[in-house]
C-alpha cells in the first residue's frame, strides 16, 4: 500500500533498482611524464622535416581543390660566353696605280712627210747599253713589235726620264742579223738616240727628253723585235693617267 497526502491508501508496486559501482583503483600520472612524451614527439617531427622537407608539404593544407601545389623550382639557362682572341691587323699593302693599257706603236704610211728619214753613216757613234735609270719599278707605257723596217708612227711622250729596252731575236741566220735604230725629234729631225745590235740580243738605252718623236728602224736577217718604252713608276705618278 501507498500512503498519498489527504490519507489516501492506493496500491503500488515499488521495484528496487540495484547499482553496481566497480571501485577501479586510480593510477597516479606525474606532469613531467607528460612534457617528456610531447618533446620527444615534438623532436621526432623535426627530425622528420629535415631528412625530408617534401613531407611539409604533404601535411599542409592545399588550396581549395584539396591538392598541394608545389612551386616549380626556376631553372638557370647558362648563356656561353664567347673569347674573342686579339687578332694582329693585317697590314695593308698599298700598290701604285695599275699601268695604262700599252699603245702600240706601228710604222707610218707617210714617211716622205718626216724631216730625216735616213739612218746616219756611223751608228757606231751611239754606243753600248746605257746605264738603267736609278728605279726600283718601271711601268710600260707603249711598245712595238715587229720583223722588218720603216719609218714609225709619231708618238708623243710626256715623262722627263724614259727608256727604251730593246731585245733582237735571230735565230734563222745569226751571224748575218743587223739591228739599227735611231730616235728623232718630231719637229727637228735631230737624233735623240740609237742603237745597234748585231747577232742578236738586247740593249737598254736611258732618254732625257719628251715630246714627240719617231724612229727610224733597219732590220737585217732578223726574226723579230721589241722595244718597249718605259718610264720609272714616279715619273708616271707624276704625269697622271691622262699622260
Amino acid at each position: 500500500m501507498c500512503f498519498y497526502p489527504g490519507s489516501l491508501q492506493l496500491p503500488c508496486t515499488i521495484r528496487i533498482a540495484t547499482v553496481f559501482i566497480e571501485n577501479r583503483p586510480e593510477l597516479p600520472v606525474d606532469k613531467g611524464d607528460i612534457l617528456t612524451v610531447a618533446g620527444g614527439t615534438v623532436v621526432i617531427l623535426l627530425v622528420a622535416v629535415i631528412a625530408n622537407p617534401g613531407l611539409l608539404s604533404s601535411v599542409l593544407p592545399g588550396p581549395a581543390g584539396g591538392h598541394a601545389v608545389q612551386e616549380p623550382v626556376p631553372s638557370v639557362t647558362q648563356t656561353p660566353v664567347s673569347v674573342v682572341s686579339a687578332m694582329p691587323t693585317p697590314a695593308v699593302n698599298r700598290t701604285p696605280a695599275p699601268p695604262p693599257p700599252l699603245f702600240r706603236i706601228t710604222y707610218t704610211n707617210t714617211p716622205f712627210s718626216y724631216p730625216v728619214i735616213h739612218l746616219p753613216d756611223h751608228m757606231e757613234v751611239y754606243g753600248a747599253s746605257s746605264t738603267p735609270l736609278l728605279a726600283n719599278t718601271t711601268v710600260t707605257f707603249a711598245y712595238m713589235e715587229e720583223s722588218s723596217g720603216g719609218l714609225t708612227q709619231v708618238f708623243s711622250v710626256p715623262y722627263q726620264a724614259w727608256a727604251l729596252n730593246i731585245s733582237v731575236t735571230a735565230n734563222t741566220q745569226p751571224q748575218y742579223s743587223l739591228f739599227r735604230m735611231v730616235l728623232c725629234d718630231a719637229q727637228t729631225g735631230d737624233i735623240i738616240t740609237g742603237s745597234e745590235i748585231q747577232n742578236g740580243g738586247t740593249m737598254y738605252k736611258a732618254v732625257r727628253s719628251s715630246g714627240k718623236m719617231y724612229m727610224i728602224i733597219s732590220v737585217d736577217y732578223v726574226d723579230s723585235f721589241r722595244i718597249n718604252l718605259e718610264t720609272p713608276v714616279q715619273y708616271y705618278v707624276q704625269a697622271g693617267p691622262a699622260a
